[in-house]
Order: structure tokens, then C-alpha cells, then sequence
């Protein structure tokens, strides 16, 4: 008894191209768990850090992916986003986002925390907001991204929405100036628990992570994208090694 191994050139291509493709996939992800994981010591480092003023000439450096910032201006009360899709304890529902136009001047996005879907979702919650003046503190950093961004916000430039509150899937920097029709900070500040909202206020049970996965979920795709690797070389052995009686 012996063995024949004579693939064909198109088998070896397409595995060669398969091995190859999954192989930089799963790099890639360890490169992100790595830098995810930089991130988080980042974010842990901001939390014991004495915090900033937040002026809208003086932002955060750019090379800061979080900063411990205090902050004083106005709530634009009419002019609130809802961040949708978002989920606390498997439960479904919004991230309130409410401008505040800060006493330097400019828009910064103020995260007030979480608030479920109601049982009909044409119905959006109530958005009570403090009126008046108002000093925060809270943790600045960069807007979330989603894992893959499909399409745009619908905010041609010029158009200013005119129904409020609006519905929102992970939107830019741009999309934000688009909405407002004027400047935005680049990033959101989420409002520290203890800091006093209106009463009935939304739930801020922040885990002060970067944006995104975790470095974990990053490792466990790596490990899919070699296993995947690994399946198709042995598919590819499997199926051209054959016995010779």
C-alpha cells in the first residue's frame, strides 16, 4: 500500500489564497486585541487622573483616547439624539445623547446614560433635561464605533433635522455638525453616576471601556480565522492524498 498526492493547480491556489486571506485576518485581530488593550490601560489611567475643563479652544489632546474633564453650559433641550441598538442586561435600548452648548461656546455631546425600548417602539421615551446652567464631570473619549458602518446618517449638508428627538446608529463627527449645523466637539462625554440629572434620570452603569470589543472578542476571532486556516489545509490534504493499493 502507498500514497499519491498530485492536486491539481487550482486546489492549490484556492488554498494557498484561503490559507493566506484567514491567516492575515487573525493577525489582524490580535493586532486590535493589543491595541484594544492599550486603550483600556488608557481608560484606566484617565479615571485616577485630576480632571480638565473642557473648553471648546481647548479639547482634549487627540492622542488621548480618554481624559477625566469638567464642564459648564446649557442643555439644548429640544435638540436631543437617541443612540439606538444598545443593550443592558439583555435588555434592548437607547444611550441619550443631549448637546450642551458649553460657556466657551461650541457643541459637546453629553452621554446621560441608558433608557429601555418602551413597548412600541414608534413611541420614544420621555427625555426630561435639566434647564439652565449646569456644571458636570464625567469621562471624555472618542465617539463608539460599530463593527462594520453600513450607509450614511441621511444628513445631506445644509439640512437640519427638524424632528426631534432623532434616532441614531453610531454616528460621526460629521454627522453630529451635519445635524447641529455648526461645530461639534470630536467625542462624547458620559456624564458621571454621580452627577445630579433630573429626577428619574437614565441608568449610567458605565464599564470605562474603550469603544468597541473587547480585546477578548478580538483574541476569540483570531482563534476562528486560524482554525479556519487550519480547516482548509486539512480539507485540501484530505482530499488529494489518496491510497495506492
Amino acid at each position: 500500500m502507498s500514497w499519491s498526492f498530485r492536486p491539481k493547480l487550482w486546489p492549490v491556489l484556492g488554498t494557498l489564497a484561503g490559507c493566506a486571506l484567514t491567516t492575515y485576518l487573525g493577525i489582524w485581530q490580535i493586532h486590535r486585541g493589543a491595541e484594544k488593550q492599550a486603550l483600556e490601560g488608557q481608560y484606566a489611567a484617565a479615571a485616577l487622573q485630576a480632571p480638565v475643563e473642557l473648553q471648546a479652544d481647548t479639547p482634549p489632546p487627540r492622542d488621548l483616547a480618554a481624559a477625566a474633564v469638567t464642564l459648564h453650559g446649557e442643555y439644548l433641550v429640544g435638540r436631543q439624539l437617541l443612540l439606538d441598538d444598545q443593550v443592558q442586561n439583555d435588555i434592548p435600548g437607547y444611550e441619550v445623547w443631549t448637546p450642551l452648548r458649553l460657556a466657551s461656546g461650541g457643541l459637546v455631546i453629553i452621554n446621560r446614560g441608558w433608557v429601555p425600548h418602551g413597548p412600541d417602539r414608534r413611541t420614544l421615551p420621555p427625555l426630561p433635561v435639566a434647564a439652565g446652567e449646569v456644571s458636570l464631570h464625567g469621562l471624555w473619549r472618542s465617539l463608539p464605533e460599530p463593527g462594520i458602518r453600513l450607509g450614511g446618517s441621511g444628513c445631506a449638508p445644509g439640512q437640519v433635522p427638524d424632528q426631534w428627538p432623532r434616532l441614531v446608529l453610531y454616528p460621526t463627527v460629521a454627522d453630529l455638525r451635519c445635524f447641529y449645523g455648526e461645530p461639534v466637539l470630536a467625542g462624547e462625554v458620559l456624564l458621571a453616576p454621580d452627577v445630579p440629572d433630573v429626577p428619574g434620570g437614565f441608568l449610567r452603569d458605565w464599564r470605562i471601556n474603550p469603544p468597541g470589543f473587547p480585546p477578548v472578542r478580538h483574541y476569540a476571532y483570531a482563534a476562528q480565522w486560524f482554525a479556519f486556516a487550519l480547516t482548509l489545509l486539512v480539507l485540501f490534504l484530505k482530499l488529494n492524498l489518496k491510497r495506492i493499493p
